[in-house]
């Protein structure tokens, strides 16, 4: 009976430790209002939406995507992230998810700029014209848990090459497509 008093005590040890960390890392309060107010200073004028990309097989990257009439533009707000053991309202909210301090060093900048891909390594620009395709898909994605999500959207580039960016939160994935899909201007 001690044995698994001590397997109880030890579980809810774990799970304890867990909440204390994610809560630690957890974005402040403000922190939506706090990347709007980024978004809101970045050039040109580009819709955008918040996108978790799988990097080397277990890590992840989260992204604030924007798209311009002729650059996708990812900047990485976050580097791994595990998924919530609770969810809150604010865990659909896709602005939860950056971290304001990562976002706040492009404020005032150009999206298109190549310095852009100075300030982060895992930063993306991809010319609408280098993308054959890109498409949606709401099928389950393997190993995001408990994250809230709105399913995926495909990229195939021109190269070959592919990337799968995972809508964080409540969004509209076919909104998103056709908006993504629309010739540039």
């Amino acid at each position: 009976m001690s044995n698994l008093v001590s397997r109880i005590a030890e579980f809810v040890a774990v799970f304890a430790a867990i909440a204390a960390i994610q809560r630690a890392f957890a974005n402040p309060a403000d922190s939506e209002r706090r990347v709007e107010t980024v978004i809101a200073t970045l050039t040109p004028e580009a819709f955008n939406f918040v996108a978790m990309e799988y990097c080397y097989g277990m890590l992840n990257r989260t992204y604030l995507v924007f798209v311009t009439a002729t650059t996708v533009v990812g900047i990485r707000v976050r580097g791994p992230m595990s998924a919530p053991m609770r969810i809150t309202e604010r865990c659909y909210n896709p602005y939860f998810y950056p971290r304001p301090r990562a976002l706040e060093k492009y404020a005032r900048m150009n999206l298109e700029a190549p310095g852009l891909l100075k300030l982060s390594r895992a930063n993306f620009q991809i010319a609408r014209k280098d993308i054959e395709h890109c498409e949606f898909t709401a099928k389950p994605k393997w190993g995001m848990g408990t994250m809230p999500y709105s399913g995926r959207i495909l990229f195939k580039l021109r190269s070959g090459r592919t990337r799968e960016l995972i809508l964080l939160g409540k969004q509209i994935g076919p909104d998103l497509l056709s908006r993504l899909a629309a010739q540039p201007a």
